[in-house]
């Protein structure tokens, strides 16, 4: 069943969109956070007051981010997904929740874990070594500050083992980070390449291979989308039509290599001498047409003796 996420989702900016619901996945899982945490409260591991206030800070720090991401605010940083303020967050929350509680610390590492894990969709390997770093800095933080000052609460042999768990996680957390940067690299190039080809078939289909200009069939649909544009808003429009006299003449005395020559200089002159909302295409072997649109035939005239002069000249 799909959710109505209209006014929570960007709709205007797919990327936008799209760093949107990545964010709500991460809020989620702070969400089952906080209800494990309730679950540590019944378990007398955590204190309802801890609780309260660690649910406090991880509400508020998701509105800010959630209100920055959908203010589009987030498009003036240099990484418009935060995923490095977000990861930094992350442990800086692990940090003061496993400093709050007494026990069962490896039962939230685990979802931590996941939370850190979004941060390889994003970060290169380098990125992500630097953030597993500062995720141990932030957890051997909170235990230690645990030992001095909650002794009771503190296992040794068990923090330990969570702390190597961590810092396994690191390189290997690295490995993926560096295998998604290259596939979103590779996927990056071959997302140009297509493009490239997209627009190489675009001109094949609509453009003449040896002027550059439109191609007959992409000049006639141009000319019948201004006919029913100038009938349905009663405007006028004026069509050109150019034959070149005594061209097979040149071919047959200079040689088809200078007959294209003459057909490439006069596209050029024609296409100087129309605006950019003017159609221009060869018709023909040596026929050029120009349509140019909410143009009364008294203009007309003057353009079409301007391009005769610019071609006889």
């Amino acid at each position: 069943m799909n959710l109505p996420l209209g006014p929570v989702l960007p709709q205007e900016d797919p990327r936008q969109s799209l760093r949107v619901r990545r964010f709500l996945m991460a809020a989620l899982v702070y969400l089952l956070a906080i209800l494990l945490l309730a679950l540590y409260v019944r378990q007398g591991l955590l204190a309802l007051h801890e609780w309260r206030f660690a649910a406090l800070v991880i509400l508020l720090v998701n509105g800010a981010l959630f209100a920055l991401l959908r203010s589009g605010r987030n498009e003036r940083f240099a990484d418009p997904s935060l995923t490095g303020i977000q990861m930094i967050v992350v442990c800086l929350v692990m940090g003061m929740t496993m400093y709050l509680l007494d026990g069962g610390r490896g039962g939230m590492l685990l979802l931590f874990l996941v939370l850190l894990m979004f941060g390889v969709l994003r970060l290169n390997a380098r990125q992500f070594t630097a953030l597993g770093g500062f995720a141990l800095f932030c957890y051997a933080t909170a235990i230690a500050a645990v030992w001095q000052q909650r002794p009771e609460a503190f296992n040794p042999q068990v923090e330990f083992l969570h702390l190597a768990a961590l810092s396994t996680l690191v390189p290997c957390g690295g490995f993926f980070a560096s295998h998604v940067s290259s596939l979103r690299r590779a996927l990056r190039e071959r997302q140009i390449d297509l493009q490239r080809a997209l627009e190489e078939v675009h001109d094949l289909r609509s453009l003449d291979p040896l002027t550059g200009i439109s191609n007959r069939s992409a000049t006639i649909a141009f000319l019948t989308q201004e006919m029913q544009r100038a009938e349905r808003l009663d405007q006028p429009l004026s069509v050109i039509m150019i034959d070149l006299v005594r061209f097979k003449r040149v071919n047959r005395e200079y040689g088809h290599p200078a007959g294209d020559e003459v057909l490439q200089g006069v596209a050029e002159r024609l296409r100087r001498g129309v605006r950019d909302i003017d159609g221009l295409g060869r018709y023909g072997g040596e026929e050029f047409l120009v349509v140019l649109p909410d143009t009364p035939e008294d203009e007309a005239n003057r353009v079409a003796s301007q391009l005769q002069d610019a071609i006889q000249n």
